[in-house]
């Protein structure tokens, strides 16, 4: 009999998948309660919410170490606190600096762990699985070649498909949408990241991007895609721009744009799911930038060219991330049509990689049979 279950999320991308796993685990089980570190969406969802992404979200080497005695204490309280309600299991969703310390703590306690989205171990430091083989009872992956790696290491996997299958749609048509915002193509996406890291180093490169390629084009819009847990602050380098607007919603601009400029990570897969040709960028730090080139094992960073196993998405990385070279990038998809349009195509075979829709509702069950729950 399941009492409570512990999950833990400690980005919003985390928490964005947390919450429809959790509806669905409830539509299956509703007498579970859960609790954990969340944001909004598992809330929303039902979860009790100790503490939000947004005092958890850190990023690069150096913002880690800073961060290392609040994260130790956190670690401790979880587990102690996991240990006095008795709690049946833990989901841990992706954020492996800490939940992979979490799930050996939790092991030891007898608490079987179900992970969600698999640490990069594709990518660099693959000797975790070891830890990962010890401390988990389930890994739950969301990339396809992710479940042979698992399989092969003799750890219990489920491929349940990547969750922006079903949520990358577009709630109105681009015609609609461009009609709406009193745009016309040809229009440029700017997705300069979530976190106030990416933001303040790469939109003032892609707006500048923009700038050089307005000269060039005559009609060219640019939409800068903002996190809505960031203030207007860092998005000053937009304001004011002619033909540049400012928008929250990333999903309808993408289905409605002719072209990305994008910050590395998870919008790329929807960039991918949205069949929308993109430019990959990033920017961190240098002792950061030294620690990955020193450590990255994988021919790309952009998960749009990991999952295709080829270079679908330029990637103009750290210090070539200049207005110049992602200009020079982005030219050819808002040009020449053939490029486009093959691009395209090639994008469109990744979004089938990825799997069937019904993602959170296969997760659940996957989880659900981890605990033994028939």
């Amino acid at each position: 009999m399941i009492s409570n279950i512990l999950i833990v999320a400690g980005e919003p991308s985390g928490d964005a998948l947390g919450g429809p796993l959790v509806r669905e685990m409830l539509a299956l089980r509703p007498e579970i309660e859960f609790w954990g570190y969340g944001g909004s969406a598992m809330r929303d969802a039902g979860v009790e919410i100790l503490a939000g992404t947004e005092e958890l979200a850190v990023m690069g080497f150096v913002e880690v170490v800073l961060h290392l005695p609040q994260m130790f204490r956190r670690l401790r309280d979880l587990e102690k606190r996991a240990t006095q309600k008795r709690t049946s299991a833990a989901i841990l969703i992706d954020y492996p600096g800490f939940n992979l310390r979490l799930a050996k703590r939790l092991s030891r306690r007898g608490i079987p762990v179900i992970y969600y989205v698999s640490p990069q171990v594709w990518a660099w430091n693959s000797g975790r699985i070891k830890g990962i083989k010890e401390s988990v009872s389930k890994m739950i992956v969301i990339l396809p070649f992710e479940e042979r790696i698992y399989r092969e290491a003799g750890i219990p996997v489920a491929f349940v498909g990547h969750p922006f299958i079903d949520s990358v749609k577009p709630k109105i048509s681009p015609e609609e949408f461009r009609l709406e915002k009193g745009l016309s193509e040809p229009i440029l996406l700017l997705l300069p990241g979530s976190r106030s890291q990416e933001v303040s180093r790469l939109l003032e490169p892609m707006i500048g991007a923009y700038r050089i390629l307005a000269r060039e084009i005559d009609g060219l819009n640019a939409i800068v895609v903002r996190s809505p847990n960031l203030p207007d602050e860092y998005y000053a380098a937009a304001e004011g721009v002619d033909g540049v607007s400012i928008e929250l919603g990333a999903i309808d601009a993408m289905f409605a744009s002719t072209a990305a400029i994008c910050c590395s990570g998870s919008a790329t897969l929807q960039c991918a799911c949205a069949c929308l040709p993109h430019v990959i960028t990033y920017k961190t730090d240098p002792i950061t930038a030294a620690i990955y080139r020193s450590v990255i094992k994988t021919d790309f960073i952009g998960l749009s060219n990991i999952v295709a196993e080829h270079s679908v998405a330029p990637e103009i990385l750290l210090e070539k991330a200049t207005p110049e070279n992602l200009a020079e990038a982005a030219r050819p998809y808002l040009l020449d049509e053939s490029v486009r349009s093959a691009t395209k195509a090639e994008l469109c075979d990744v979004r089938t990689k990825l799997g069937a829709p019904g993602v959170a509702a296969r997760a659940a069950r996957a989880a659900l049979q981890a605990i033994s729950v028939p």
